[in-house]
């Protein structure tokens, strides 16, 4: 699994916890909502640090615990 692909199924995670939508969530995180669906569809295969950022600040999560999960585990991860 790409870190893209890894990263939209821990922000899938999120927005069904939350209860919230893609739409809303790019508009709190003040991005585009096409990054996110481009990201969420994964067109993005590696997405940026400030990206993440901005993603974890709307969801009221850390960036430690956004990636806490063994989705980011470097044996599940294809590095390149």
């Amino acid at each position: 699994m790409t870190t893209g692909e890894a990263v939209a199924k821990r922000i899938d995670y999120y927005l069904c916890k939350n209860g919230i939508s893609l739409y809303k969530l790019a508009k709190d995180a003040g991005l585009p909502l096409s990054t996110l669906q481009n990201l969420y569809r994964g067109h993005t295969k590696s997405p940026t640090v400030a990206v993440i950022f901005k993603i974890t600040d709307a969801l009221g999560v850390t960036i430690e615990d956004f990636f806490s999960s063994p989705l980011f585990d470097k044996d599940n991860l294809e590095l390149e």
